[in-house]
């Protein structure tokens, strides 16, 4: 333990000695010296020192909101625009062999993990932790609030069956689990391409994944929830986006500002484009619906017909 530390858990230990209660007093020390550790180890408890012939490195990189950055250039902007905390990189190696790297991300929440990892989707599913796919040397998956990935710096035939070893192993260790975000219930099912769905809270992450305007017209931010998805319908692949505003009130400003920006030709909620599509919005209570890029304005009201908003406002 660090000397910080030492004189930390020392004064803690002060503290709950004038405590009244003996037993009460060696409680709230466990506690809080548990959290004192918790701060600084391992995200997951039980790294494998060694799998199938590759052996882990000892120094262990370590990365948060502020250094994240000097670890990703041009790509940590994905996690900062969701609760992450830390990161823990690891690598594992074997003579003769390339280099493996798993990097841990404690996202915070479930969801914020579900996020990222759904952020893009290209490979197969394998079966590991609460969602996952493999392509190219490359293991992704999320579980509870982490979300991991593998990769090989080369591929072999040898690294596939390590990389995926190696996750299992990972997976269940993290005991925690979570569920995915309650938003996604109220997508639409018929025509729905899974693997389409991104959950994210900002407009930059918004037109990345489809592009409305440059400016924050949906009024989109940390108190905001959003999922998108595309849909295989006839004659065309529309794109639903819902929002989740935390007050009905919100959720009225934020339809407003996009009616004004973006349909200011719409006809009770639906407009056609220049392209002959069409995009229609309506307000569920506190969830804001927009279908953008429907073939026909039937297709567009069927969509925003079966969004229908959980009860408890689940996020």
């Amino acid at each position: 333990m660090s000397e910080s530390k030492q004189n930390n858990s020392a004064s803690l230990f002060i503290v709950c000695r004038r405590m009244r209660g003996f037993l009460v007093g060696t409680a709230v020390i466990v506690m809080l010296l548990w959290i004192l550790e918790e701060g600084s180890g391992a995200m997951v408890s039980n790294i494998p020192k060694e799998i199938k012939g590759w052996a882990v490195d000892r120094e262990v990189q370590i990365y948060d909101r502020k250094t994240i950055f000097q670890y990703i250039d041009g790509g940590a902007e994905l996690y900062l625009a969701y609760s992450f905390h830390k990161a823990h990189v690891y690598t594992y190696r074997k003579e003769g062999s390339p280099d493996i790297v798993m990097n841990i991300y404690d996202m915070g929440t479930p969801e914020d993990a579900f996020g990222v990892f759904a952020s893009e989707r290209a490979g197969d599913d394998v079966g590991i932790g609460q969602g996952s796919e493999y392509e190219a040397g490359l293991l992704r998956f999320y579980k509870g609030r982490y979300f991991i990935s593998i990769m090989a710096l080369d591929e072999t035939p040898q690294t596939k069956p390590a990389i995926l070893a190696l996750a299992t192993a990972v997976a269940e260790d993290i005991q925690s689990t979570g569920d995915r975000p309650g938003l996604l219930l109220s997508l639409p099912r018929k025509g729905l391409i899974e693997r389409s769905i991104r959950y994210f809270y900002n407009h930059t992450l918004l037109n990345h994944y489809y592009y409305v305007a440059d400016e924050n017209i949906l009024l989109l931010g940390s108190h905001t929830r959003a999922v998108l998805a595309q849909y295989s319908l006839n004659q065309g692949k529309p794109y639903v986006l819902l929002v989740r505003y935390p007050s009905i009130e919100e959720a009225r400003k934020a339809l407003k500002s996009f009616l004004q920006a973006y349909m200011q030709d719409a006809v009770e909620g639906m407009v056609q484009t220049e392209k002959g599509r069409w995009t229609a919005a309506v307000l569920n209570e506190s969830i804001l619906a927009i279908v953008f890029d429907a073939p026909t304005r039937a297709g567009a009201l069927s969509l925003l017909k079966e969004v229908c908003p959980r009860p408890g406002g689940e996020q």
